[in-house]
């Protein structure tokens, strides 16, 4: 195996053509330098450069090493620089996982985020249902995931982030939709559009549940995974549905939003991951987080 430090020699003294030059611009004695090129002559079997009293010369094999031990320590040097920008948070891979029902508002706005600040780190997004990213996790198939809370998890570490009003969401000739705002019981008697709950069970059982309080259980017409869907069957017809109110965002023409009282039930997203990570770029994308939590995007 060629020690890379010869190599670092050798293209000194190619590139100086000059013993003594190339020892004192690497910072060594002139003989021990000499004995160091010699040394690699020998373990190749090869004469790499012609000397004499007044000139230095690459032979032909001196000229092809000269190409090749650039380009490896080129490659040595950037996969080095690569190494400490991934220990540092700056470049790798981070798999980000996420419940179709926290697709809208903060999650959005904090991955745009997150690729603006460092770009270095190649962002894979795993969209699946809420059980299935805890199972993610535990198998390291993703390494962090926003989630709406309460997440069920007590072998992960949960950290709050963000939490939100709901609202009704209901055609705009709804006989509600006149009204600047609904409380729970208003809604007897309607059809409702919701996710499974395999998708995400707390916000399922704390939309029920907010029915159940207000006295009935809701009727559910038509399932849907993403909230994008579920605005589609409202503006159709199937029924109405309660969104967190960031769910605004992706409002279709003919449906309206109206906030709901009487109710201190609020919409909650969460970062979960496993405990005891050593991955930094979980750190890194923690942190940008809590920077766009405290910025209330």
């Amino acid at each position: 195996m060629i020690d890379i430090r010869r190599l670092q020699l050798f293209i000194a003294v190619a590139e100086e053509l000059h013993f003594g030059r190339a020892a004192a611009r690497v910072g060594m004695a002139q003989p021990p330098f000499s004995h160091q090129i010699r040394r690699l002559e020998n373990e190749l079997d090869l004469i790499l450069l012609t000397r004499n009293s007044r000139n230095v010369a690459l032979t032909s094999a001196g000229m092809e090493l000269l190409v090749h031990a650039r380009d490896l320590i080129e490659r040595r040097d950037r996969i080095v620089d690569h190494v400490r920008k991934t220990a540092n948070g700056d470049a790798g891979t981070l798999r980000l996982g996420f419940a179709a029902s926290s697709a809208i508002g903060l999650l959005s706005k904090i991955v745009r985020r997150f690729r603006e600040e460092v770009p270095g780190v190649v962002l894979e997004i795993d969209d699946r249902d809420g059980m299935n990213v805890s199972v993610a996790i535990r198998k390291s198939e993703i390494d962090i995931a926003i989630v709406r809370a309460p997440f069920e998890a007590p072998d992960l570490d949960v950290e709050l982030i963000h939490e939100e009003p709901f609202v009704v969401v209901m055609p705009a000739d709804h006989p509600l939709a006149n009204r600047a705002s609904v409380s729970p019981s208003d809604l007897i008697g309607n059809s409702f559009v919701l996710f499974p709950r395999a998708a995400s069970a707390g916000l399922h059982d704390t939309i029920i549940g907010m029915c159940i309080r207000a006295g009935f259980s809701p009727q559910i017409s038509q399932e849907a995974n993403a909230w994008l869907s579920i605005m589609g069957l409202v503006e159709s017809g199937f029924g109405i549905t309660i969104a967190p109110k960031s769910a605004q965002a992706i409002c279709p023409p003919a449906i309206v939003f109206r906030p709901i009282v009487g109710t201190g039930a609020r919409a909650r997203l969460a970062m979960a991951h496993r405990r005891n990570t050593t991955n930094p770029l979980i750190n890194r994308f923690q942190d940008v987080v809590r920077a766009s939590v405290q910025l209330d995007l």
